[in-house]
């Protein structure tokens, strides 16, 4: 994996921005849509912003990842720090649990560990990938 440059470095920081706030600014909105178009409207925006974060923290991750010579497995457990991050709107949406909080603490990091491991590690497939580490060894091979 090459160096990814500066201007794909920035615009997958600006993709975290601007899909968290967008995600922020819709879990936040208190009032329910009235008509149902609305409302699939509504769902259909939380997700768009949702696969927008998941994308843009997995490549983060992805990027880290290979840097720091990660397992896959590790890239798995890695979608958990997104946790961290979804946290923060659950907090803002007035302490009530809804559907919306449910779905993202629940699929995002799930989505997100197996998306940078896709990134992270294209050459492997899924069987390679959550194949059981070889066992210890006193001597080397």
């Amino acid at each position: 994996m090459t160096e990814p440059s500066m201007q794909r470095k920035i615009a997958v920081v600006a993709g975290i921005v601007v899909s968290f706030s967008a995600l922020l600014w819709l879990v936040s909105f208190s009032g329910k849509p009235p008509e149902i178009l609305a409302q699939i409207g509504f769902v259909c925006a939380v997700m768009c912003a949702s696969a927008s974060l998941v994308f843009s923290w997995a490549a983060l991750l992805a990027y880290v990842a290979r840097r720091r010579h990660w397992s896959p497995r590790a890239c798995y457990l890695a979608g958990l720090s997104i946790v961290a991050l979804l946290l923060v709107p659950s907090y803002f949406a007035g302490g009530r649990v809804q559907r919306v909080d449910i779905f993202l603490i629940g699929l995002l990091p799930t989505l997100t560990g197996y998306l940078c491991r896709k990134l992270a590690y294209p050459e492997l497939s899924d069987e390679e990938a959550s194949a059981p580490e070889p066992p210890l060894s006193l001597f080397h091979k």
